[in-house]
């Protein structure tokens, strides 16, 4: 599966002997809040789908398609409103990435 959500993927590695510990956790929080704000191009305390794609764009990252987009969107947008809350995912930071079949 190709890059699906960078902020999340950002955070989802740990070095740490133990990445489910409890200050494992409030370092990929704490790193998530900023990639969450450095992607939240207008303040509103959520990502649209385009804040997502620019940020993606913005990092370099390439060959994430539509679809992986679609299904990332789908998994992570909880109450279906099409923005990604803060909430939201921080909610994700523990859940797997969804698998998607290219």
């Amino acid at each position: 599966m190709k890059y699906l959500f960078v902020p999340l993927l950002a955070m989802a590695g740990c070095e740490w002997s133990n990445p489910h510990s409890e200050a494992a956790h409030g370092r990929k929080l704490m790193g998530l809040q900023e990639k969450f704000d450095r992607f939240d191009y207008n303040g509103d305390g959520k990502l649209s789908r385009a804040e997502i794609e620019q940020g993606i764009e913005e990092s370099g990252v390439t060959g994430v398609s539509e679809e992986e987009l679609d299904a990332m969107m789908k998994h992570y947008d909880v109450n279906g409103d099409g923005h990604i809350s803060r909430w939201e995912s921080e909610r994700a930071i523990d859940l797997p990435i969804p698998e998607h079949d290219s």
